[in-house]
């Protein structure tokens, strides 16, 4: 089975997009400097990673993804601000974000 990603990406106008994939590396570098890049995402360059979890199969992490996606903003922020003090806590590998 192959591992799926859920992730987060700031935008250069501070907006906030959620995806999937299979090779996060390669998929950042679409957002950033491809036309495969997603349309939202594309017109919002750089975008700079902010969160990379496992998501397990497609349809477990589109669930995630679509969960994540749901919640306003404010309460992605509290999300971020919670993990980011998880972080100090506990450093996790998985966090991109140096803030």
């Amino acid at each position: 089975m192959q591992q799926w990603w859920v992730y987060m990406v700031r935008c250069a106008d501070r907006s906030l997009y959620t995806g999937i994939c299979t090779e996060p590396a390669r998929r950042f570098h679409e957002h950033n400097h491809s036309p495969k890049g997603a349309r939202y995402t594309r017109v919002r360059r750089p975008v700079e990673p902010i969160l990379l979890v496992p998501g397990g199969d497609r349809a477990t992490a589109s669930q995630l993804e679509a969960r994540l996606k749901k919640l306003s903003r404010t309460n992605k922020d509290k999300l971020l601000a919670a993990l980011r003090e998880e972080k100090r806590r506990a450093p996790l590998s998985i966090w991109l974000e140096d803030s």
